[in-house]
């Protein structure tokens, strides 16, 4: 069997683009908690897409029905996804590869599987990168002019304007009674059928909603400590704002991945072979966007 060396690792370049590109950038984007959560997913958006909607009032009538005769009223509308593009370019000096090749490396002797499992690294690192990113975006995104991802769209907390609830600094003593305010101001139709409904906040806001109720003596340190308010799953976003949480069913949040053409792409670039230069090119390009589909049945709080 033989050694490989550092200088064997990229002696090929990999580039996808288009529907080859596909796994990768799905794997960009849908590789997060939010995604993970039971988000609509919409893919192959190739400029925009409409998720429809269907509002109805005044139906339903009584008395005699000899006749027909109209009433109420049928509202179609829709929400529509236009992704923007988000993108990934670095590139690393063979040098700066050392710490990385190393781990993968773990005395495996074998060229085929050396070589792809350290490129599996490189992308894994920047699909990582990306889903944090865009998961970023998706609840604290404000639609803006910049270079950072927060500034590419409008995110669910900028989206929710009917139910925008102020609230207070989150603490043991008060986390249940912001919950407790989130879900007063649900409307009506949401309340009828909460079999679908999560409350979503991060890991330090969780924290204090179990201390919570172990002040309470609902929980001991003993006993395992479920993630709900009255049977209602909360859910937990890394990237969720502190002092923020928001209470709506996650089919409400579409997600919207861009066509795999020539502008979805994830490279491998081994410069080496083109400018001589000792290093090596990563992109990692793809279109997204987020929408909630009926803003007027989610809740902010914070």
């Amino acid at each position: 069997m033989r050694k490989l060396d550092f200088a064997t690792a990229l002696t090929d370049s990999q580039s996808y683009i288009g529907e080859q590109a596909l796994n990768y950038i799905l794997g960009a984007f849908l590789k997060n908690r939010t995604a993970d959560s039971g988000a609509t997913i919409v893919q192959d958006i190739k400029q925009s897409a409409y998720v429809a909607k269907l509002t109805g009032s005044s139906l339903v009538q009584v008395g005699d029905n000899c006749s027909f005769t109209a009433a109420g009223t049928l509202v179609a509308g829709e929400v529509q996804l236009i992704p923007k593009t988000m993108f990934i370019n670095v590139e690393l000096c063979y040098n700066d590869l050392e710490a990385l090749w190393n781990a993968v490396d773990s005395a495996n002797a074998n060229s085929q599987n050396l070589t792809a499992d350290f490129n599996a690294a490189l992308v894994g690192v920047l699909q990582d990168a990306m889903n944090s990113s865009f998961e970023n975006a998706i609840w604290n995104g404000v639609s803006g002019n910049g270079s950072t991802e927060v500034l590419l769209f409008n995110g669910i907390d900028a989206q929710i304007t009917t139910h925008a609830l102020t609230g207070n600094t989150f603490t043991k003593s008060n986390i249940i009674g912001e919950v407790d305010a989130a879900f007063a101001a649900l409307p009506e139709t949401v309340l009828e059928d909460l079999s679908q409904v999560k409350v979503f906040m991060n890991n330090k806001s969780l924290l204090l909603y179990k201390q919570a109720l172990m002040s309470l003596g609902i929980n001991t340190p003993a006993d395992q400590m479920p993630a709900t308010y009255d049977g209602i799953e909360i859910y937990t976003v890394g990237k969720i704002a502190d002092n923020k949480l928001y209470v709506l069913n996650p089919k409400n949040i579409a997600i919207g991945v861009g066509a795999m053409d020539n502008f979805s792409q994830m490279q491998i670039l081994d410069m080496r072979q083109t400018t001589g230069d000792n290093s090596i090119r990563l992109k990692l390009q793809g279109k997204v966007d987020v929408k909630l589909i009926y803003e007027a049945e989610a809740v902010s709080r914070g």
